[in-house]
């Protein structure tokens, strides 16, 4: 008999690129769990989580395969599915309740690796920016939102430029922080589960062109969702400048795998950081469930390893919460 699995997704709320992602991320699954030979059912969770829950429960799937990005069109919410997974009993993919919760608050994951050695950049609350250095530069992000929402060269600031100062002051403390701001180049290191370890995939690096001599090199929200923004046609996703540094290479690996151990985290994860000059390294954020459309970092560095999507799509089943 054909295992059944539902794959959940988030309710579209706003219609923006990067909330519609998700549907892309449902079709590629469905589509590989189909080839691979499993029956699909592909269920939406709704404002009304008792309704959602009836729903999956009556699907009786074997797996649920969550795709779930936010609750209530809320990311910070995002671990809800696992919880109500959790609740259900019944085995899902991807990160697991804890380490999503964690990973997915920024704050409190950079707490977790300066106690465990892992190199991050300084950070501070809002209501402490007076103790900021006047000789560094800073930037003001989310703590909960994803997929470069929020991340814009507005919130790029020293302390001399009093009116972004003003700006930042402002923002919820709850809902933004404050980071030391690490000009140079910028990775993101794919991380799928192999028989209950983690395979780190090829690193790619964001080229930023000559467009962003004069600005701060940033993937900010344009330069990833905005097809038409100067900002996303001059940023390229490229693989195999770190083979020309393999302590560089071998750095990345070494703490995804530090990472996925510390942070517990299961079937497919992205981490991205920045390299200053002196080839430092800094985690930037580690994402849990990241997105695995077929346009995906995620997906490009699977097909770099030389993998299928049915073979991402069995190793992520194949490591269940």
């Amino acid at each position: 008999m054909k295992k059944k699995i539902a794959v959940i997704h988030n309710q579209i709320k706003n219609n923006t690129p990067d909330e519609l992602d998700v549907l892309a991320q449902r079709d590629l699954i469905r589509s590989s769990c189909l080839t691979i030979g499993y029956d699909v059912n592909c269920l939406t969770v709704e404002d009304d989580l008792q309704k959602s829950l009836e729903k999956i429960t009556s699907a009786k799937p074997d797996i649920v395969f969550n795709l779930v990005e936010a609750i209530w069109g809320k990311s910070e919410l995002i671990y809800f599915a696992p919880a109500l997974l959790n609740l259900l009993k019944i085995p899902y993919t991807g990160t697991p309740l804890e380490a999503l919760f964690i990973t997915t608050n920024k704050v409190l994951s950079k707490k977790i690796m300066q106690m465990n050695g892992l190199p991050t950049a300084g950070y501070f609350s809002i209501n402490a920016l007076s103790g900021l250095n006047p000789h560094k530069t800073y930037i003001a992000k989310p703590i909960w939102e994803e997929a470069s929402v929020g991340i814009s060269n507005d919130y790029i600031f020293t302390i001399s430029e009093t009116a972004k100062l003003d700006k930042i002051s402002k923002l919820s403390p709850t809902h933004y922080f404050v980071e030391e701001f690490i000009n140079g180049r910028e990775f993101n290191v794919s991380v799928l589960a192999n028989g209950g370890k983690a395979e780190v995939l090829p690193p790619a690096e964001m080229i930023f062109s000559s467009f962003f001599d004069d600005k701060h090199k940033i993937i900010g929200y344009e330069a990833k969702w905005d097809e038409n923004s100067e900002e996303y046609k001059n940023t390229n996703r490229v693989f195999g400048t770190a083979d020309k540094d393999i302590l560089l290479k071998d750095k990345l690996i070494d703490i995804c795998g530090r990472c996925w151990k510390v942070f517990s985290l299961k079937g497919y994860a992205r981490i991205d950081f920045r390299v200053d000059e002196d080839n430092n390294v800094y985690i930037l954020e580690i994402n849990g469930n990241p997105c695995i459309a077929e346009n995906s970092g995620f997906v490009a560095a699977v097909k770099q390893a030389g993998y299928s999507v049915e073979t991402m799509v069995e190793r992520i089943l194949s490591d269940l919460n």
